[in-house]
This record gives structure tokens, C-alpha cells and sequence, in this order.
């Protein structure tokens, strides 16, 4: 039988998971977080799989100043492939939150732990290591009756593991309605990708604790991340805050998060210009390589009335909505919650920015004003199922393994050229040796390249010009290109000097028939 805890106590509104596992790793009694208990590490003994029992503690009892400290005073410790397999009532999006805080523990320094985490058929972590308190929180799509999470160490090290929660998330929750950045861009299927929830920000207000959000999620302050804090006022009003049928719910975020946010600093002050437009930005760490699920959480407290603020929400230099108007969101109702979901492009960049401006575009009687309430960002698996970074150095690896192909099919091709040049080579001296037989002029005659410009064939082999050399390896560029249609990797090779317009119409065939009707004649 599973071992599901619902020791807690049920707010109102609260969302209650099907599937809920709570363990706390290596300790031997339950663990109180708040209003809910993860149970001892004994207790779910039949959901792990491992070659060795190592359960660790530490004597440290201020680890963490969260509630969750207390998770991080045991940790169990994996000499070897180890797993954990839970059983899933329902199907759907499952949380999947690890925690970790590294100690010493007999000969296991934590800290120098180095391992990999997956589940189903994604890589979560890859070369994982840790110095500090951390969670890492997924959110996975199960369709079956099983979850496997696998803790693989690298080479000789070890993985360990504080606390693993497994999560039922609502339906609805994330959905496959997201708009693109840029808008033309190709959308993937959401509904069945691993997301990795990367951050998530409370605009203008403080830290949001799991027991004040009804998915038992932590919403960090966003001061960190904002570049210009005076561009910007926090605003609170946490009881005008309405959820309207349709549009979202207590689950997307609390009020907590809809009642405060960032608004522009120009209100505040009568000396400012009202017309004076600028934007509110923030700027987070990312991994390049990814796409990511950024989703805004909007909420119009401090309008007066309907139709009275609009603004441009900003992507890096992407406008992802321009004149917005949360009135149209939200049915007709003031400081109704809502929330807009875009998918970027694979970032080539470790930041990724946020922005949110007064409108550009003439409004009558519309002072400038923006609002942000609430930010999350999810970085989505690639290509390979993984989502971790190391593994985006891997899959470059791979890149360059198709480039070395490149190269060794471009020094056979190489070859070819100097066996033909080789070839000409020989037809040139004993041409030359008839010609001074025939007592004639030790000076080649130029062949004509259409009636053009002409080229001394003589001087540019026995002379061994590097340039003339390049042209008749361009000439056979065509047929590289033909050849490379089966080899893509082939068509990355620089043949470009057939571009040259001094020499342009000169061909090997050519030089060959030339070559061949004087050595006939």
C-alpha cells in the first residue's frame, strides 16, 4: 500500500492532492513543516530500492532560518544506483520537490557529492552538487501507475537526499494555451514536457510561505531582481483582490501575491512629468540552451475603475502584449486575478528580463502607468529529455562530433583535388618538354575563360599561387555541395572562393579539355 500522509490541516480553499508523499530522509520520527508532516524515513522503506542503508544526522540545529529547517537536520545517503518508486492513484502533473543541505556524517562529506537525478524518461539533474540549503521543485506529466525517481551518483561519489516530496498538481494548472516569443515562433506541446520551476517572484510584497499558498508554494521577494528600484513603488491592497469563475484561482497564486506589486514610480511624486514613460524591469539568471514557461500574474489593484490602466508587457526586447488592459481579462471586473503565459526561444543567454511600461499609443485621459503582481519562470526539457545544463554541454559535444565529420570528409575531398592537380602537373611538363622540342616560347599561352579575363595555368601550378590553388577547389564546390545533400555536415565547409569575380567561369573540365586538345595536337 502507498503511504500517502494528510496530516494537515485543510485551509479554506485548499487544494487536496490525490497523490501526496511526503518523506523526510533518514530520520527515524515525523516531521512537522507547517500544517503538514512528512513522515520517517522507516515508514516508507517499501518505496525505496538502494545497495546500502546509510541514514545520516547532523547535531546543527539552526541550519535554515524557513520552516523547513528542520528537513535538513537527516539526509539519507546512496552509495550506489538507488530508487524510489511511487505509486500513482492519478494520472496527471505531479510535483516532484527535492531537498538538500549537504553535511559531514561519518566519512560522507556531503558536499562533495556529485550525481544525477531522473525520472520516467527525463534527466532532472546531471553532475548535481550542493553547498547550501536548496529545493528543487519539477512538475512531471504521469500517465502511469508508477513514478520511478532514480539517484545515480557519478563515478566513486555518493547522492543523498534530505526530503522528497511527490505532489498531485491541480488540472488546469498548466495548460497548452501559451502565446510565443516571438508570436511566429513554433509552440511545443506543454502538456507533456518535464518543467523545472526556476523562479518564483512576489512583486512588491514579502515571502510567501507554503502554508499561505494553497500548492504549498514559496514566492521569494522581488527586490533582488529588480535593475532600477526607483522606477518603481510597492503597492499593496490585498482585500480588494477577486477570483472570477473562468479566469483563475486561489491555485494560481494566492492573495498574497494578487494583492501586492510593482507600479510606476511616477504617482508618488507631483514634481514628476505624467507623461514621462519608462519601464519597470527585472533581470534573473538562466540557463542557456532552454526554452522556458514565463508566466505573469496581473491583478489591476490600484485602478479606480474599469478601462483606466493600460500598458506593454516585455519579454527581453520582445513586446508580448501591447496595451494591455486587464479589464478585458477578467469579464468586466475590477482587481480580478489573471494570468498571461508565454513560451521564449531557445535563450542564448544566461539572463532573461522582464519588462512592464506605460502604453506608447495615445490614450485620452489615460495617465501612464504599468503593474506587475507576481512572476514565474520554468525552464522546459530539450530535445534530449533533460533538464539540466550540464547535459546542454553534452549535446555541443555532439555538435562537435558532426563537425569532425565535416572535416574528414573535406581532407578526402582535399585528396581528390591534389591527385587531379597532381594529374595536371604531369600533363603541363610534358607539354613543356614539346614545347621546347618544337623550339616554341617557354611561355604558356592563357586559356580564355568566356571571353573574359585570362588565366596563366602555368605559374598558378608550378608557381603553387595558394589563392589560384583555392579557386580550382572552388570550382568543384557544386559537386560538394551535390555530395554534402547526404551529409549535411558536409555543406558547412568553406568553399567560397568560386565567389571571386576576377577568376569566376573557370572550371576544372575545362582546363582538362584544354590541356588534352594541345597534348593532341
Amino acid at each position: 500500500m502507498p503511504i500517502i500522509s494528510h496530516e494537515y490541516v485543510l485551509l479554506q480553499g485548499r487544494f487536496n492532492p490525490v497523490d501526496n508523499y511526503l518523506i523526510d530522509c533518514g530520520s527515524s520520527t515525523n516531521t512537522s513543516v507547517g500544517n503538514r508532516v512528512f513522515i520517517a524515513d522507516n515508514l516508507a522503506s517499501n518505496l525505496l530500492s538502494t545497495p546500502q542503508d546509510v541514514l545520516a544526522n547532523t547535531t546543527l540545529k539552526s541550519i535554515t532560518s524557513s520552516e523547513d529547517s528542520l528537513l535538513y537536520q537527516t539526509a539519507r545517503v546512496f552509495t550506489g544506483s538507488s530508487k524510489y518508486t511511487f505509486q500513482i492513484r492519478q494520472s496527471g502533473r505531479h510535483w516532484i520537490r527535492l531537498y538538500f543541505y549537504p553535511f559531514v556524517y561519518n566519512s560522507y562529506d556531503m558536499s562533495a557529492a556529485k550525481f544525477a537525478v531522473s525520472a520516467q524518461n527525463y534527466v532532472l539533474l546531471s553532475d548535481f552538487s550542493v553547498k547550501n540549503a536548496s529545493v528543487k521543485e519539477f512538475s512531471l506529466n504521469v500517465t502511469s501507475n508508477n513514478l520511478v525517481i532514480t539517484f545515480t551518483p557519478s563515478g566513486s561519489s555518493t547522492a543523498f537526499l534530505n526530503a522528497i516530496e511527490v505532489v498531485s498538481v491541480p488540472d488546469g494548472l498548466i495548460t497548452d494555451d501559451a502565446n510565443g516569443v516571438p508570436s511566429s515562433a513554433n509552440l511545443p506541446d506543454l502538456l507533456p514536457l518535464a518543467l523545472q520551476t526556476v523562479w518564483r517572484v512576489n512583486m512588491g510584497g514579502p515571502t510567501v510561505t507554503v502554508d499561505n499558498d494553497t500548492l504549498w508554494r514559496t514566492w521569494i521577494p522581488d527586490t533582488n531582481f529588480l535593475l532600477n528600484g526607483n522606477s518603481a513603488l510597492n503597492y499593496s491592497n490585498l482585500p480588494a483582490v477577486k477570483y472570477v469563475k473562468g479566469v483563475a484561482t486561489e491555485d494560481a497564486a494566492p492573495k498574497t501575491v494578487y494583492g501586492t506589486a510593482r507600479v510606476l514610480n511616477n504617482l508618488s511624486d507631483p514634481s514628476s512629468d505624467p507623461n514621462s514613460n519608462f519601464n519597470i524591469s527585472w533581470e534573473f539568471n538562466v540557463d542557456p540552451g532552454f526554452q522556458y514557461l514565463v508566466r505573469f500574474h496581473f491583478c489591476d489593484i490600484v485602478s479606480k475603475a474599469l478601462n483606466e490602466l493600460y500598458f506593454n508587457v516585455y519579454i527581453d526586447s520582445w513586446i508580448v502584449s501591447k496595451d494591455l488592459d486587464p479589464s478585458t481579462y477578467t469579464v468586466n471586473t475590477l482587481a480580478a486575478a489573471f494570468y498571461m503565459d508565454f513560451v521564449t526561444v531557445s535563450t542564448v543567454s544566461n539572463k532573461l528580463r522582464v519588462s512592464v511600461g506605460p502604453s506608447t499609443s495615445s490614450l485620452g485621459g489615460v495617465l501612464p502607468n504599468a503593474i506587475l503582481n507576481g512572476l514565474e519562470i520554468m525552464k522546459m526539457n530539450n530535445s534530449q529529455g533533460s533538464l539540466s545544463s550540464a547535459d546542454t554541454v553534452n549535446i555541443s559535444s555532439g555538435s562537435s562530433s558532426k563537425k569532425n565529420v565535416g572535416v574528414i570528409v573535406g581532407v578526402s575531398i582535399g585528396a581528390f583535388v591534389a591527385a587531379m592537380l597532381a594529374g595536371i602537373l604531369c600533363l603541363l611538363c610534358r607539354k613543356r618538354r614539346r614545347l621546347a622540342l618544337q623550339r616554341h616560347s617557354k611561355t604558356w599561352t592563357p586559356l580564355s575563360t568566356n571571353g573574359g579575363n585570362s588565366l596563366s595555368m602555368g605559374k598558378a601550378v608550378i608557381d603553387g599561387d595558394p589563392e589560384n590553388s583555392t579557386i580550382m577547389i572552388g570550382e568543384l564546390s557544386p559537386q560538394v555541395n551535390n555530395f554534402g545533400d547526404s551529409n549535411t555536415s558536409v555543406t558547412t565547409l568553406p568553399f567560397e572562393a568560386s565567389s571571386m569575380n576576377d577568376l569566376s567561369g573557370v572550371s576544372m573540365s575545362r582546363v582538362f579539355s584544354q590541356l588534352v586538345k594541345s597534348e593532341g595536337r
